[in-house]
């Protein structure tokens, strides 16, 4: 990496902060970023052909993504049946998409049938095999996450077992992840977790002070029960740093 510091969240723009990231340095890309489907700035409740105002910033931020991903390494971007289509065609013209993931999350809120499941967009260049299913059964906050992730602290916080299934998936001990919308840090946890080095990217100041106390609690409250706890938290192997 030529200015970033690993293993750390660090606070701005992720489209300016990419510059310090070299070419093909990235192993995995695992990235929720926001939906966009709020309210407007009309107070009118946000509709899907709201995205195109959208559309100059993630061709920006998939360039980006194809930039820094190295040519084995793989993409894991959230989303739902509303993002989707928009987000579909912008992101295969910088990386070949292979599969549409569904992580069933047991529970949801919802009239229309439950909310209860998301999707996450799986890509990477040179195939490699994963035996593994399309569809993931974890508990999101609502349904049971909380016993082992603690109190929901970020209106869109996924549960550490989901990026950490992604990161063992498609990653080995000593590589490096990224996140460009690190929210309350989980995927920072999830690495330190399975020994994985960490870039963390979040616009907001409030959960960038909440990400890093999270990766503090976490680094103080040694558990032999869970797996893969790294208790050497700052001994990482470095050979990611260098290709």
């Amino acid at each position: 990496m030529e200015n970033i510091e690993l293993n750390t969240i660090i606070q701005g723009d992720c489209l300016d902060l990419f510059k310090g990231i070299k070419d093909h340095s990235i192993d995995a890309i695992i990235t929720d970023p926001p939906y966009f489907l709020g309210v407007t700035n009309n107070g009118m409740r946000g509709t899907y052909s709201d995205l195109i105002i959208m559309k100059p910033f993630f061709e920006n931020l998939f360039f980006e993504y194809r930039r820094v991903l190295k040519k084995t390494g793989c993409l894991y971007m959230c989303c739902d049946w509303r993002t989707y289509p928009f987000l579909y065609p912008l992101l295969e013209e910088y990386i070949t998409i292979r599969n549409l993931l569904v992580w069933n999350k047991k529970s949801g809120p919802g009239t229309f049938y439950s909310f209860s499941h998301e999707f996450i967009i799986f890509g990477m260049d040179i195939p490699k095999h994963m035996n593994e299913t399309s569809v993931l059964t974890i508990p999101a906050f609502a349904s049971g996450a909380k016993k082992t992730n603690g109190e929901k602290v970020h209106p869109t916080q996924k549960p550490i077992e989901l990026f950490e299934k992604f990161i063992l998936d498609s990653t080995d001990e000593g590589d490096t992840v990224l996140d460009t919308f690190a929210g309350s840090g989980t995927l920072a946890i999830a690495a330190m977790r399975t020994k994985r080095n960490y870039i963390c990217f979040e616009l907001q100041e409030k959960y960038v002070k909440i990400a890093t106390e999270r990766i503090e609690a976490y680094k103080g409250n040694f558990n032999p029960d869970i797996k893969n706890y790294n208790t050497e938290i700052t001994l990482f192997n470095q050979h990611a740093i260098n290709t």
